[in-house]
């Protein structure tokens, strides 16, 4: 007969690091510097609440 070869149990993955992987953040704005001008636009700042990823978007 053939050894038996033991295989441990998959790993669950952390759910919050495989959304942002995949692309979906939560995005919320920067509380510490809600606005800031850019080039004479208004920029707001947001960062993901799981992640920490910083994005900015003109208003």
């Amino acid at each position: 007969m053939a050894d038996v070869v033991p295989f441990s149990r998959a790993k669950k993955k952390k759910w919050d690091q495989t959304m942002c992987r995949n692309g979906h953040h939560r995005w919320r704005p920067v509380k510490s510097d809600p606005f800031a001008v850019h080039r004479g636009e208004l920029i707001t700042r947001f960062r993901c609440e799981r992640c920490g990823k910083e994005r900015t978007k003109a208003t």
